[in-house]
């Protein structure tokens, strides 16, 4: 049985436009599954061109700057050919040929900004053999932003693999690398995210339909079957901006038996996974948030949706994640801060955009753990009126936390294990008068 949370230490060692043409239609069966050899980079969005960290790190795994051959595939994206130049023009600054990047024609809808071309003719492009077996002469895939629907769409229609998608797998299989931002990310997970957002999920619950993209913006949570590149949890992206850590929950709790634990990938910030050592390790500008089920308890009750002793984790800045021993390690640049605590404040302020750590990777880091004048700090979701969330975050016995000054990161912290309990709230907020320009908010 795993253990409630294990203690988190401190490690003092680091880990180290050229178009395809051609559509041949057959069935091949799945290869029998292999020992992964390859690495994932998971990018959680928004992915800056002046992001070195991780766009070095891909090249890295893809063989280095003189061995690097990459297959773009952008089936996710309503402008493939686009977002293909913005991606060469990307690796180029780092060192790459032009030629040594290919776009794979794989895609849904036609870019009406690219007159002559329409690559809603693509869309079947994953049933090539021809364009399948070119991949042997590849060392990377990397899966442009978009819609993942459209990626499990053309990859894997119906559940079942395409040429293309086995070719991807005997890639990663051999020592190659897959990468992927936004969509390109939440399809890696066997248990795929599509649409909805943390209110949604909350209140509502999950659904089938679906709609476009409109709807990855808000509504009830929309799970779909991924590709599965990434064995151990689910993938979420544009963690930070979005809030999305509520509807990373319910999915985790939906499929607690076999994925208990969630991964919410910030933008411009990428989830490293390597297969020969099954560690994964943050890199760039953001963080990424853990979240693990597997002890936590849903209450029933009929005013919403309760969870209690949800773990919480936040890695960034180097943080690393060990699966094979269930252990978070914090960069050895990092000094621990439960114990050291700088801040000394007893009820930090937590009332949203005025709040000075509004985001929860700051909430966790400075207000609860570099704090010793509190051990929980409590923030809301509600829509003003009628029921909400409290959310009720706690430090204990498993809970530790690091910081260090990084250069581009500012401060760096990290907060590994900290209890969150998800409580159905009913709020009332009344304007007073305007001369006192206050407002009063009461929670039962």
């Amino acid at each position: 049985m795993k253990h409630p949370f294990k203690n988190i230490g401190l490690s003092i060692s680091v880990l180290s436009l050229s178009l395809v043409l051609g559509c041949t239609e057959a069935v091949i069966p799945e290869p029998e599954k292999l020992a992964d050899k390859g690495a994932l980079v998971l990018v959680g969005g928004a992915l800056a061109g002046s992001n070195a960290a991780v766009y070095q790190r891909f090249i890295e795994l893809a063989g280095g700057e003189l061995q690097a051959r990459i297959a773009v595939i952008p089936a996710a994206s309503g402008q493939p050919v686009k977002y293909f130049k913005q991606f060469q023009q990307d690796m180029q600054r780092y060192g790459l040929d032009e030629d040594q990047m290919t776009l794979f024609q794989v895609a849904v809808s036609d870019d009406k900004n690219t007159k002559d071309i329409d690559e809603s003719q693509w869309r079947r492009g994953a049933t090539d053999i021809k364009l399948a077996e070119q991949l042997s002469q590849f060392t990377a895939v990397w899966f442009l932003g978009g819609d993942q629907l459209n990626i499990t769409a053309t990859l894997a229609p119906d559940g079942q693999h395409s040429v293309l998608l086995d070719a991807i797998w005997a890639l990663y299989q051999r020592g190659g690398v897959v990468g992927g931002t936004s969509a390109g990310a939440a399809m890696m997970s066997d248990v795929m995210i599509a649409a909805g957002d943390s209110w949604g999920a909350l209140t509502a619950g999950t659904t089938d339909s679906y709609n476009g993209m409109q709807d990855q913006e808000n509504g009830p949570l929309m799970l779909a079957k991924g590709l599965g590149f990434f064995p151990h949890a689910i993938i979420d992206q544009h963690f930070d901006r979005k809030a999305r850590f509520g509807r990373l929950i319910v999915a985790a709790e939906l499929n607690k038996a076999t994925f208990p634990m969630g991964f919410g990938i910030d933008e411009n910030t990428a989830l490293v996974y390597t297969a020969h050592n099954n560690s994964a390790q943050v890199i760039g500008a953001g963080a990424v948030t853990a979240i693990d089920v597997s002890n936590a308890r849903r209450l029933e009750n009929p005013h919403g949706y309760h969870i209690e002793n949800v773990r919480v984790s936040v890695m960034q800045g180097g943080d690393y994640y060990h699966f094979d021993t269930e252990q978070f390690v914090a960069n050895p640049l990092k000094s621990a801060t439960v114990g050291h605590e700088y801040l000394n404040l007893a009820k930090p302020v937590v009332s949203g955009v005025f709040s000075r750590n509004s985001r929860l990777k700051d909430l966790l880091t400075f207000d609860l753990l570099d704090n010793k004048g509190a051990t929980e700090v409590v923030s809301y979701l509600h829509q003003g009126q009628g029921n909400g969330f409290t959310l009720r975050f706690s430090q204990d016995e498993y809970t530790t936390g690091y910081w260090q000054y990084l250069d581009g990161l500012l401060d760096s912290g990290s907060a590994f294990g900290v209890k969150l309990d998800i409580i159905p709230t009913e709020f009332s907020i009344t304007p007073l008068p305007a001369a006192t320009a206050t407002a009063a908010v009461t929670t039962e």
